[in-house]
């Protein structure tokens, strides 16, 4: 099963690098997402997630003058509309991310693939296995 299925397609929620953090952690509470990407110019996408802002309150940064740039993962690990599942899966598992970047054939973000998202797949898949 291909991840095209099943991504999420809404409007991303992308954030700045020089945004602030109490801005990004805000952003991401009022969406219900665990993460953000993070867009600036020429680079890849890079992201931030409840973790890092986590992290980064555990570590006593202050979060209304800290800027996510200091935090978040730049040229995160991206991935296209054609991987499958398990590819995903493994990719997830053996790097202990939540969440990976989508891009489309010409490179641009195009979704957000969270564990939620393949757990929900994954059981609407079993669903139809056994429904079949």
């Amino acid at each position: 099963m291909l991840i095209e299925s099943f991504v999420t397609r809404q409007e991303i929620l992308a954030v700045e690098p020089d945004q602030s953090l109490s801005e990004a952690a805000r952003r991401i509470w009022e969406r219900r997402v665990g993460s953000a990407v993070v867009l600036s110019g020429e680079d890849d996408p890079g992201i931030i997630t409840e973790r890092d802002l986590l992290r980064a309150v555990a570590e006593g940064a202050d979060p209304t003058r800290t800027k996510v740039g200091a935090y978040m993962t730049p040229n995160a690990v991206a991935i296209t509309l054609n991987w499958h599942v398990v590819d995903a899966a493994r990719t997830m598992i053996e790097r202990g991310f939540r969440h990976l970047i989508v891009l489309d054939a010409a490179g641009e973000v195009v979704g957000m693939l969270s564990i939620r998202d393949m757990v929900r797949a994954l059981l609407e898949d079993k669903k139809r296995t056994l429904a079949g």
